[in-house]
This record gives C-alpha cells, sequence and structure tokens, in this order.
C-alpha cells in the first residue's frame, strides 16, 4: 500500500527551524500562537488539571479530521538536553517543521499507516522547558491529554505508540494510564526508572524519587491479550543498563502481557543506545498488522542505523 502524499499528509511544513537556546531556557506558546499552528495541523492546545501547553505534532498519511483512522501509529522522542541541560545543539539545530513533515510522510509510505510525531514538553517545538519537566508527571498528565486530543480530532480507532529513550519511558506510563495501545515500543527506554537511576548511582535506594516510574505502575496496566508490547535495548548499552529494561519486560510477563524482549546489539553510538530505526520500525510493522515472528526478523535483518538528527 503507498499512500499519496498530496491525498493523505496532514500537517503543513512550516519554515521556522527549531531554536537550541528557547529548548535550554524554555519554550513559551500562547493560545492565539498555538491556534495558528493549530490550523497547520502541527499543534493541538492542552488544558488540563490546571497545566496548560501548545504541544507540537508532525503528522503524515492520516485521512482529515474527523477521519475515522482505523489506525495510527504516534512516536515520542528522546531526550534532547544532556545532564546538565545546557546545549541542545546536538538535537534541536539545523531542522524544523518541514523536516519532521518530510520524516513522517516517509514513514507512513514506507508501512502503509499514518504516522504522527509528537514532540515531548519542550522540544521540537512544544512549549515547555525540557530539562524540568522531562521523567516528571507533569509531563506525562501533558503527553497524555494530547494523545487523547489527537485521537479524537482524527478518528483514530487503532493506537500504536512508540518512543526512545525518554520517550519510550513514557510509552511504559502511558501502558498504565490508557486502555486503548494496540501496539507499544519501548526502544532504549528506562521503564524501570528508579532501578535504572540506582544503577547509575544517580540515587540512593529508598532516595524519593520525583519522576514516574512505569515499573512501580505495572499492576495498573490493563489485561488486553490482542496488544502487543516489544521491549528493544542493545545489551551493551551504557546509559540506560540492559539489566533495568529487561527487569520491566519480565513485570510484565509475571502479569500475563504479550510482551517480547529484543536484545539487538545494533547500536552504532559510544553508548549503544540509539537505536531509534529499530524502534520505528518495530512499531510501524506492529501498527500495520505484520506477525510477531515477521517483525522480529527484520528488526535481525536491519542494515545498522542511519546517520540522523532527530530522535
Amino acid at each position: 500500500m503507498t499512500l499519496s502524499a498530496s491525498s493523505f499528509a496532514q500537517s503543513v511544513p512550516e519554515k521556522e527551524q527549531f531554536d537550541p537556546v528557547a529548548v535550554v531556557n524554555g519554550i513559551s506558546i500562547d493560545r492565539s500562537e498555538c491556534a495558528a499552528l493549530e490550523r497547520n495541523e502541527t499543534a493541538v492546545w492542552v488544558e488540563i488539571e490546571g497545566q496548560k501547553a501548545c504541544m507540537r505534532y508532525y503528522a503524515a498519511g492520516l485521512k482529515p479530521s474527523p477521519g475515522p483512522n482505523p489506525v495510527a501509529v504516534i512516536w515520542m522522542n528522546g531526550d534532547v538536553l544532556g545532564p546538565k541541560g545546557n546545549n541542545a545543539d546536538k538535537r534541536q539545530k539545523g531542522f524544523g517543521p518541514t523536516e519532521m513533515v518530510a520524516q513522517e510522510r516517509e514513514l507512513s509510505s514506507r508501512f502503509g499507516v499514518p504516522v504522527i510525531f509528537l514532540g515531548r514538553p519542550g522540544t521540537y517545538g512544544s512549549a515547555g522547558k525540557h530539562h524540568t519537566m522531562r521523567g516528571r508527571p507533569v509531563e506525562a498528565l501533558l503527553v497524555n491529554a494530547a494523545i487523547d486530543i489527537l485521537k479524537q480530532r482524527y478518528g483514530i480507532q487503532s493506537l500504536a505508540l512508540g518512543g526512545h529513550s525518554g520517550g519510550g519511558t513514557l510509552v511504559a506510563e502511558m501502558l498504565a494510564r490508557r486502555g486503548d495501545l494496540s501496539c507499544a515500543v519501548i526502544s532504549s527506554g528506562a521503564p524501570a526508572y528508579r532501578a535504572y537511576l540506582e544503577a547509575r548511582a544517580f540515587i540512593k535506594p529508598g532516595e524519593t524519587l520525583r519522576r514516574f516510574d512505569p515499573y512501580a505502575s505495572l499492576d495498573k496496566v490493563r489485561n488486553d491479550s490482542n496488544r502487543r508490547i516489544f521491549v528493544i535495548g542493545d545489551p551493551r548499552e551504557t546509559n540506560v543498563p540492559f539489566s533495568t529494561q529487561e527487569l520491566y519486560y519480565k513485570g510484565l510477563v509475571t502479569r500475563g502481557h504479550a510482551a517480547w524482549l529484543l536484545p539487538l546489539q545494533r547500536a552504532t553510538d559510544a553508548r549503544y543506545h540509539n537505536l531509534v530505526d529499530f524502534g520505528e520500525t518495530a512499531i510501524g510493522m506492529c501498527a500495520a498488522g505484520a506477525s510477531t515472528d515477521k517483525i522480529i526478523a527484520t528488526l535481525e535483518a536491519m542494515p545498522d542505523q542511519r546517520s540522523r538528527v532527530t530522535n
């Protein structure tokens, strides 16, 4: 199945580029500015529990609102700042919405399903301060609400949710908050967040955790025999220890969820962390209805990850 960009591509390309300085300092978008972006179908305005934010997205392959769209992929990016939160040049410089829309068009055409890239708060144009919001309950609250709006706006009936690194951690958190996911892919994420922080000696055992920990919410993941969950990681990883990814996977299986752990020694970066191409492939194929065996075989046969700026 090949999708026609002119007939289906939803988001309108915009000329401006992402500003790495704004990513460090925090991105502000008021309601009127967001309304203009909404007309380009690159934003949703979220108001929930006293929080307000303009969340950016870049979509292709969707039938126009109100749909229906029988299935759609939503992908969430990893962190774009280092631990100190003072440099976004690597992940937020030299490109913008035009490149994001083109990327989603390519992915939608490749898998034959609609694809949406949802920028986490403070990243890829979304309002917020990434350094102080990433991994916090407020981020999960805003992301969950944005997904609700996108689902309603386009009449999405089956939702496939994937993410890399911090975006993968959010996928795990959404599994505990949502009962409408048909596919979930966690690529190099930290779904056992406390275990990850303790393994890296970032916190001491028993220390108060101010971030969400999907592993602690495993009992809230609803039973769904039709949902497939893929946990993808490189066993050599030095950023998020693979043992903590395996811990979350075992927690899923113990509770009777249909889950697969894919140890792929395919990351080529120094930390063996970047598996974005593999995560995108898994979620696209899952949304398109490919068998689990075919998804695994495809990932194992894929070439090394291409050079890319998005995550």
